[in-house]
């Protein structure tokens, strides 16, 4: 089992991605490829942020929004699947997941992002994939979700 190690000041963050996905990191941000090729990625990104947020109307409002509009350019069909407020709790702290879909060169994609924000920064844990994949990956991505320890 893989653990990766990243450092928070003088705290230790950990977090074991799914087995036997491949991943690469820069500054800020951790990609994780499904193996062996398969269609699918995820990205975890940090973020900083001006002042700590809540998950109030106003910033699940703007953040659905931000989802909408990162489909890639060419995209078509994009349309809200659904939005939730605290789907899971990790390490004590509220998240908000959206879930879009869209259409890109034909292909049916689903997009999930799970927002979780800390006291100064947000994490974002976001999934593409074909829709004929996405549900199996969603829930690989999602149980490395509960890994995570001192967030």
């Amino acid at each position: 089992m893989r653990r990766l190690v990243f450092f928070d000041g003088p705290a230790r963050v950990t977090y074991t991605p799914p087995a036997d996905w491949e991943y690469s990191s820069t500054n800020d941000n951790l990609l994780l490829l499904h193996p062996h090729g398969a269609p699918g990625e995820a990205t975890i990104r940090r973020l900083d942020l001006a002042r700590p947020e809540t998950f109030d109307d106003e910033t699940t409002k703007r953040l659905t929004e931000e989802v909408l509009l990162s489909v890639p350019r060419g995209a078509t069909n994009v349309d809200l699947v659904s939005r939730e407020k605290n789907p899971l709790i990790i390490e004590r702290k509220e998240t908000f997941l959206v879930i879009i879909k869209y259409d890109f060169y034909g292909e049916p994609q689903l997009r999930s992002v799970l927002f979780l924000d800390r006291k100064k920064d947000q994490l974002r844990f976001q999934l593409t994939s074909p829709r004929s994949n996405f549900q199996h990956l969603q829930e690989v991505f999602g149980s490395s979700y509960f890994s995570w320890q001192n967030l």
